[in-house]
């Protein structure tokens, strides 16, 4: 049976990009909405299984309880790659396409611009000549637009967002792509997973893609039970419009669309800001 999902709409808030002088609730100085109070608990992390033992990791390593529950699992489609001809520079939208990559293709020669550090990081492990942009695909484009490059390769996930040919193609550069793995839906939550939420054990749940988002809020409308006072963590506006009416107490938006300022968000709804 559907259930409907709590009537309160959640409202927004921006993380602020210096210090955590709005973790407390205090109304900050630039009028933005002030942060909610900490409230200790868990924080049910979503990612795919390999990326949520790396969040969790550093969450705990804090002194912050994690529960995983991977919304996507990544699942490998192409069985061999062929790099065209003329290709002068890789673009990693994801630490997946990077590992992807790197098991079907022995090349390392090219560099590899990627869309944040962690998939810099990923991408450097496995050998390549990595460099980060801020953090977005609008971001990558930009250093790719910059870069003196005339035709990338384009290893990525089936389901994508945004349209790196066509962005860079109005500057006269080219961008070939391949499909290499698939993240696919993994289905409700474990039972304990499934008795935080309902019980009141969670404060915070992370999101780290719209897709993530707009799962878990179909998890909702289709009965999961949540506790009310709860707060999503999302990595950008976007990942935060399909929460709208999940029934949270409020919507964090991190301060940047990268890693490291998705766990600064966490740690404040969690009740312990990083130093």
């Amino acid at each position: 049976m559907r259930r409907r999902s709590s009537a309160r709409r959640a409202g927004r808030i921006s993380l602020p990009t210096e210090g955590n002088s709005e973790a407390g609730g205090r109304a900050p100085p630039s009028g933005r909405p002030p942060l909610p109070a900490p409230t200790p608990g868990a924080v049910l992390i979503t990612r795919p299984l390999e990326d949520s033992r790396a969040v969790a990791a550093q969450l705990e390593s804090d002194g912050i309880e994690t529960l995983i529950w991977p919304l996507t699992a990544i699942r490998p489609v192409a069985t061999a790659i062929a790099v065209p001809p003329l290709v002068d520079g890789l673009l990693f939208t994801s630490a997946h396409g990077a590992r992807a990559f790197a098991a079907l293709s022995q090349r390392r020669d090219l560099p590899a611009l990627c869309v944040g550090h962690r998939t810099a990081e990923i991408a450097r492990q496995l050998g390549f000549a990595a460099v980060p942009s801020g953090g977005d695909a609008a971001a990558l484009a930009r250093m790719a637009v910059g870069s003196g490059l005339r035709h990338f390769f384009h290893p990525r996930g089936r389901d994508t967002t945004g349209d790196l040919p066509g962005q860079l193609q109005t500057s006269g550069q080219r961008v070939s792509e391949a499909v290499v793995y698939a993240a696919e839906e993994t289905g409700p939550p474990p039972a304990p997973v499934a008795h935080a939420l309902a019980s009141g054990r969670i404060a915070a749940i992370g999101f780290w893609s719209p897709r993530n988002a707009r799962i878990f809020a179909r998890h909702r409308a289709d009965g999961l039970a949540m506790a009310h006072a709860i707060h999503a963590v999302v990595i950008s506006p976007r990942a935060a419009d399909p929460l709208a009416a999940a029934g949270f107490d409020g919507v964090v938006t991190a301060a940047k669309p990268e890693g490291g300022a998705m766990l600064d968000a966490l740690r404040a709804i969690a009740g312990t800001p990083h130093a």
